[in-house]
């Protein structure tokens, strides 16, 4: 029978369901889900708190419309309010993707700021939508087509570990920028570059950003949708620099894959100069969406499943050091349950070689592996319930395939 989705690039792998760390296809072959809808499971597929909560929810059978009220959007907001990585975050915007998250974050600068431009990393990927593309990789991606890109973005070359300038120059190049340019209303970046392949920044990166975004009045926003709820090791990933977002994008992780939910959280200033805002969301929060977030939410705060990541993480990154003389095997990084293994032509020049990565990701695949290619890197994001024994599973299969 003809197709008539329009899909641009599905593997086929027809999934049927899940439960735990597994996925099982329609003729049930089982596999080991390493992605985890790429950052979106975070307490595991089938949790039966979370079909509870959506079938108590869906016994109301309502749809509240943004101009009413609701009292289950104040109590989520004051949920993520809580638990961020900043006390000075005040207020949650309602949005249904990460994309829309990072579009009021553009949004929010723009309008509390006065000023237009926007400068983030380059090479990393924020959302699919002409501002979110604009601020990340996908409107400068080679034969996309969506050309031009809106204006008012500037981008930092990607400090990568294989290729790229050092964090000193790309540090160099923002202060010149802010010397230079007086209308840089924020700096827009990821804590760790999951899509460019997992790139974890030093130490030092971001709280040198951060001053100097302080010192030169420019917002500091951390875009959280892959990275947030407890992926990296921490409840935000922001947390392992220390900095103090003026805004936070939420999204992914903040449904565990069970409904369509994200927010953007804001200061009381920012909210307070971004009145006049266009921010009517038709879909943010839908009752039903939002019980399912909600009960995922809980459920991670109340087991600090973050914990088991940046155990089991560092356990996974350490099994996975023996791959490190394989012949295409350029790099192997991480933190928490974000992994990534760098596939290369050679050694002598770390050129990517994403043919090769996009074989052993589809020959994983073959023996019950399921992981994804960022670029030209084994990209590996699994749910936070992962325990060492999957991890040695993984691993086991990934000996074979390498």
């Amino acid at each position: 029978m003809p197709h008539k989705l329009a899909s641009y690039f599905s593997r086929r792998i027809p999934i049927d369901h899940g439960k735990g760390c597994f996925l099982y296809d329609e003729r049930g072959k089982e596999y080991l889900d390493c992605i985890a809808g790429w950052c979106v499971g975070s307490v595991g597929w089938g949790n039966e708190e979370i079909k509870k909560a959506i079938i108590a929810e869906a016994e109301f059978g309502r749809y509240v419309p943004a101009f009413l009220q609701f009292r289950g959007w104040e109590e989520f907001a004051k949920l993520l309010i809580t638990i961020s990585p900043n006390p000075k975050l005040a207020r949650a915007i309602r949005c249904t993707s990460g994309s829309e998250a990072v579009e009021f974050a553009i949004k929010c600068a723009r309008a509390a700021t006065g000023k237009q431009d926007i400068v983030s990393i380059d090479g990393v990927y924020h959302g699919h939508t002409y501002g979110a593309a604009a601020v990340g990789e996908a409107c400068l991606r080679k034969g996309s087509g969506i050309d031009p890109c809106p204006s008012g973005f500037l981008k930092l070359p990607l400090p990568h570990p294989l290729r790229g300038p050092s964090e000193s120059v790309v540090i160099t190049e923002f202060e010149k920028l802010v010397a230079t340019k007086k209308t840089i209303a924020a700096f827009l970046s990821e804590p760790v570059w999951t899509n460019a392949g997992a790139i974890v920044p030093s130490p030092s990166f971001y709280p040198t950003i951060e001053r100097i975004c302080r010192k030169n009045n420019i917002l500091f926003i951390m875009d959280e949708v892959a990275t947030g709820f407890g992926h990296c090791g921490t409840l935000f990933a922001s947390q392992l620099w220390g900095v103090k977002p003026d805004i936070l994008c939420l999204g992914k992780a903040i449904t565990g894959g069970y409904s369509t939910l994200a927010a953007t959280l804001i200061t009381q200033s920012i909210y307070l100069r971004t009145f006049r805002m266009p921010s009517y969301v038709t879909f943010g929060w839908v009752p039903l969406d939002l019980a399912a977030a909600r009960a995922n939410v809980e459920i991670i705060v109340r087991d600090r499943v973050w914990e088991n990541a940046k155990y089991v993480g560092a356990y996974f990154l350490e099994k996975l050091q023996k791959f490190k003389d394989r012949k295409n095997v350029g790099d192997i990084r991480g933190v928490g349950l974000v992994l990534g293994i760098e596939i290369v032509k050679n050694k002598k020049n770390n050129a990517p070689h994403i043919v090769k990565a996009l074989f052993l990701q589809n020959a994983c695949a073959r023996r019950g592996l399921l992981l994804e290619v960022a670029d030209n890197t084994l990209f590996m994001t699994p749910s936070l319930i992962f325990t060492k024994e999957l991890a040695d599973a993984a691993v086991a299969i990934l000996d074979r395939v390498l």
